[in-house]
């Protein structure tokens, strides 16, 4: 009896202690967009405050992405704006920056910060997909998520 308390105690610090760890991605939209030369100083400042911490972008310079186990989303920001951006209030809704579905072009798998809105997403286009082009049937399962 003894053992099944610890044995359950060590397992609910343990799930505690991956919870805490768990990577968040928090994404940013900048008020003017930025050049080359403005991210190298993003990463740097993110790196000093998290060298673990991954600074992503968008092709149009417009969204910048932290991913980090360590940082709040008031430190990613602070690190961000001390490097002379200014970022819009809230975290960028990167479902807004979606292209309009097209029945003519193949399905393609958009990450956001959302898995299942991401999955259900590429599920109706790849449904739409096949019901239009029957003989370029696609898998509703991304590719990414194979075990290929």
């Amino acid at each position: 009896m003894r053992y099944r308390v610890l044995l359950s105690a060590a397992l609910i610090i343990t799930g505690f202690s991956v919870l805490a760890q768990a990577e968040a991605t928090r994404s940013f939209e900048v008020t003017n967009t930025f050049d080359r030369s403005a991210l190298k100083f993003v990463i740097d400042a993110v790196a000093n405050v998290d060298p673990m911490g991954l600074v992503t972008y968008s092709d149009d310079m417009r969204i910048v992405q932290v991913k980090s186990n360590q940082l709040s989303e008031a430190e990613m920001r602070t690190a961000i704006e001390s490097t002379g951006l200014q970022l819009r209030e809230g975290l960028a809704d990167l479902s807004s920056y979606l292209p309009a579905p097209d029945p003519n072009t193949p399905p393609i798998y958009v990450v956001t910060s959302n898995d299942v809105e991401d999955q259900e997403r590429y599920r109706i286009a790849v449904n739409n997909w096949n019901a239009t082009h029957p003989d370029q049937p696609y898998s509703v399962t991304p590719l990414h998520t194979n075990d290929r």
